[in-house]
């Protein structure tokens, strides 16, 4: 099993052969863990043994869900290897795993006077902000779905940018990217979306 690639071994889960799923488990376990650490490190926080170990399990269970439901989602698109996928795929769970933990610390526990969160990844003006602020409810809900046909990878993007307002160097140490790829990355996304915005009649040409 060591010799098949990783693409090899995922089409064998797909196809149910249970040596192809252990040889999985056993390739990406290392790795899983050591992103789960990494992105919480990013975060200024850790995961203790326990929960390192639900993260690592609940990661390869979901991938069983649903007849591996998420495993037949993979694409490789854009260049996208199994192991970027993996990646993405584990540290979006990691951030679901740190938003479920704040949402457990009162707002009354913020110092209003201290220190602000991380900033976007720039300052200056963004069209896709100015999109969502300038579109009705309705209008709104349509542009968020618009990211249903997007990458793995750029929506986990946006969501540190827009939804985490995550630095730009925290950004780049996630994606283990330069901060002039991570500017190109998102010029390049935001022209895609402002694009498919455009054709779905959201906004001007």
């Amino acid at each position: 099993m060591n010799a098949l690639s990783d693409f090899e071994l995922l089409q064998g889960c797909i196809a149910g052969r249970r040596r192809s799923w252990n040889a999985f488990v056993e390739r990406f376990t290392r790795y899983v863990y050591y992103l789960i650490r990494l992105t919480a490190q990013k975060h200024a926080t850790e995961f203790g043994p326990e929960e390192t170990a639900d993260l690592h399990n609940d990661l390869f269970l979901a991938l069983m869900e649903d007849d591996c439901r998420r495993l037949r989602a993979y694409r490789g698109d854009n260049g996208c290897s199994v192991r970027s996928w993996v990646r993405i795929i584990t540290i979006r769970r990691c951030l679901d795993a740190l938003r479920k933990r704040r949402k457990l610390v009162s707002l009354d526990a913020r110092d209003e006077d201290g220190p602000r969160g991380p900033t976007l990844v720039d300052d200056g003006p963004d069209p896709l902000e100015a999109m969502l602020q300038q579109a009705d409810a309705e209008r709104r809900e349509q542009l968020e779905e618009l990211t249903d046909g997007l990458s793995e990878s750029d929506r986990l993007l946006l969501e540190m940018i827009y939804v985490r307002k995550m630095s730009a160097d925290a950004i780049a140490a996630v994606l283990r990217i330069k901060k002039g790829a991570l500017y190109t990355r998102k010029t390049r996304l935001i022209k895609r979306l402002r694009k498919l915005a455009t054709e779905a009649g959201l906004t001007d040409p």
